[in-house]
């Protein structure tokens, strides 16, 4: 677990940053600029996504290019633009931070209008720097083959969901090769901390400290009430095979197909992702915040 002594030790010094905004807003083409401008005029470089300036009608350069030239990268949106970001950059080691211009913006740093004061912190490194599970899930063509259909990464979570609209999808689950349960459910998550304040919160689950390492198990909708949400060591290699065809839905945004033969193997990999931080940031304040907590109603 990440101590608050180690969060609050000096990082490397942020001069180059490429942005990436949310999806389908032109609207952000002044949130942009704005924050271009004020970081140009304070020494760091701005690069921005090439998708993102051909929605605002502006040159961009590929991910992958600034990658290889950033310190780290910049979301304007909200949480879901964040964690799209962060797959992509986990490739890398870049860390990523989050200004937000969405609704709850969870694990964004802050607003636009707070960046400025924010911006000597990333000149000289004193930003809190936190890390973040990440799982891996690999789809086999069957349980026995090596032949690899898929690899893909999620910061909050997996899911495992009925594939038709009606009825329950049975999920067979081994740990570390050993069989332990079916759930007969509507889906199962796969969750990491971080993800546990996410789909897993409204599916019952527990939220979790987001710089603990562990791994979640929370059925939604069970068909028996013994079916409870488990919260086990990221050390466990999950397996997973489904009785009828399924979707693998990755953070809420990307779906694959699931057929009964494949082999779904998931586990946390050492590497974390990292997310860039006010030094005086408190996760229980933000949940406070952001579920009214120990307000009267």
């Amino acid at each position: 677990m990440i101590k608050m002594s180690d969060r609050m030790n000096t990082n490397k010094p942020i001069r180059k940053v490429g942005i990436v905004l949310r999806p389908s807003s032109p609207e952000l083409k002044g949130v942009f600029l704005q924050t271009r401008e004020m970081l140009e005029d304070s020494g760091i470089e701005v690069m921005l996504e090439s998708i993102s300036g051909g929605m605002i009608e502006l040159l961009g350069l590929d991910f992958a290019k600034i990658a290889s030239q950033c310190d780290g990268f910049i979301s304007l949106g909200g949480d879901g633009t964040l964690i799209s970001m962060l797959r992509r950059a986990f490739f890398y080691n870049l860390p990523c931070m989050g200004i937000n211009t969405g609704r709850l913006g969870f694990l964004t740093a802050f607003m636009p209008d707070q960046l400025q004061a924010f911006i000597p912190h990333l000149q000289n490194g004193s930003y809190a720097l936190e890390s973040h599970l990440v799982l891996q899930a690999l789809v086999f063509e069957s349980k026995n083959s090596t032949t690899l259909l898929h690899s893909i990464l999620a910061i909050n979570e997996f899911l495992i969901n009925k594939h038709e609209l009606s009825g329950m999808v049975q999920i067979d689950a081994h740990i570390d090769e050993m069989y332990f349960n079916s759930y007969r459910c509507d889906g199962l998550i796969i969750g990491t901390p971080t993800g546990s304040t996410a789909y897993n919160i409204s599916a019952g689950g527990s939220v979790i400290y987001p710089y603990c390492r562990n791994i979640l198990l929370t059925p939604i909708a069970p068909h028996s009430l013994t079916q409870r949400p488990l919260v086990l060591s990221d050390e466990f290699v999950l397996e997973f095979y489904v009785k009828q065809r399924a979707k693998l839905i990755i953070d809420g945004q990307e779906m694959l197909d699931i057929l009964p033969q494949y082999k779904v193997q998931i586990r946390a990999l050492p590497q974390s992702a990292m997310l860039i931080y006010p030094p005086n940031r408190d996760y229980f304040s933000v949940l406070k915040e952001k579920f009214s907590w120990g307000q009267e109603h």
